[in-house]
């Protein structure tokens, strides 16, 4: 039966932040003094996944992501609802992954095991670095044996499901600063990590101080060196790089959701500022819904409507197209035509594709190109310019 069902993710987004560092432009807010509405906020995110989920009842989740924000500050019993509800809206299934995000401070450490309980399947720890000047500099609130220390509890109650998220990048950072501490991390890791290069988001601190010249970041030169010290030194330690972010010891590490995104799978969005991009059932057509960013107004919505969607749109053929070859090939793995005839009415990619420009990223090296099976995909050297070399190929 499950094999008949459409495949579906869920993204849960939970607003709030213990602090609010630096660089993120993700949307969130900080904890109020009086505290977290969490019977407020659970309550308008089960209305929004029931109005949600109402259509999609034919087809099966394959992952649920608590995102933020910070879900771990929500209380695990209402994270228990949001699972058991989806589940009796879309069936979940047999071996649906179940993530949540966390950070590191002991207060979060202490909620593991209840959330485990709750349901979660994969835990995700935002470690960010090691360096403790770095860390309160950007506004974090633990340090780097906390981070290490959360990561190793993890492993304890999530083997083989545990994620963690380190940077580069940051001011006064060098290349063996850095190359050092991903080889301290990696030693802690469990299955999966997760690097990114820190970048300056317009409306954040970092980007004021950045252009206020109170803060100095290392060359692009030198975080290229950091990139490709990255993928050398999780090579090393056994760790594939599947995809621009992501590096996994076996294939059953990689992460289920994340993967969702790059292949073009349906996912609902809900809770402030969430996303979707399915089909409607009613008439076909991909659309494309952002929920409200502000809180207060979102939880309204959902009070009054059933959900808090501020802009719904129509995904056009050209556009589908194109995600579908830009998300592709962010995974090493690439794209097929079989995948890419799914959203373009049966089109190939050569047909599709500037093959000129794609045979000559092809011969230097940045691209594989199988003309029989008709797939495309980057090469390591490819991945790291992967936004460079779509520029030149989609029309």
């Amino acid at each position: 039966m499950s094999r008949l069902r459409t495949p579906l993710s869920l993204y849960v987004h939970w607003p709030y932040c213990s602090f609010l560092c630096q660089f993120c432009a993700f949307s969130k807010a900080r904890v109020p003094a009086a505290g977290i509405e969490h019977y407020r906020i659970t309550t308008a995110l089960l209305k929004e996944l029931k109005t949600s989920l109402a259509a999609h009842r034919d087809k099966e989740l394959h992952s649920i992501y608590f995102g933020g924000g910070t879900p771990s500050l929500a209380k695990p019993q209402h994270i228990a609802r949001i699972i058991e509800a989806a589940d009796s809206l879309v069936p979940l299934a047999a071996n649906a992954e179940i993530t949540l995000e966390s950070n590191p401070t002991l207060a979060e450490i202490n909620k593991m095991r209840d959330f485990k309980q709750a349901g979660i399947t994969r835990y995700s720890i935002g470690v960010q670095t090691l360096d403790d000047q770095t860390l309160a500099r950007m506004g974090r609130l633990h340090t780097g044996t906390e981070g290490l220390a959360a990561v190793d509890r993890a492993k304890q109650l999530f083997p083989g499901k545990v994620s963690f998220d380190m940077m580069f990048g940051f001011a006064g950072q060098s290349l063996n600063q850095w190359q050092k501490e991903l080889d301290q991390a990696l030693q802690h890791a469990d299955s999966h990590i997760s690097i990114y290069q820190l970048t300056v988001e317009p409306g954040t601190p970092l980007f004021r101080d950045r252009n206020a010249q109170r803060v100095i970041l290392p060359s692009h030169d030198l975080q290229a060196q950091m990139y490709e010290a990255a993928v050398k030194i999780c090579s090393q330690r056994g760790f594939r790089h599947y995809e621009v972010s992501s590096y996994a010891k076996e294939k059953e590490a990689e992460s289920v959701h994340n993967k969702g995104y790059w292949q073009g799978r349906q996912w609902i969005g809900i809770g402030p500022s969430a996303h979707s991009r399915y089909i409607d059932p009613s008439n076909g057509r991909r659309l494309s819904t952002m929920r409200f960013p502000d809180i207060q107004r979102w939880a309204q919505h959902c009070d009054k409507f059933g959900h808090g969607t501020a802009k719904s749109a129509v995904i056009s053929d050209s556009d589908a197209k194109q995600e579908a070859v830009v998300f592709g090939l962010r995974m090493l793995d690439g794209i097929s035509n079989s995948r890419f005839a799914a959203v373009a009415n049966g089109q190939t990619l050569e047909s599709y594709l500037l093959m000129e420009q794609v045979q000559q990223y092809v011969h230097d090296g940045y691209l594989l190109w199988d003309s029989v099976q008709g797939h495309l995909s980057p090469t390591e050297r490819g991945l790291q310019v992967i936004d460079s070399i779509l520029m030149d190929i989609t029309p």
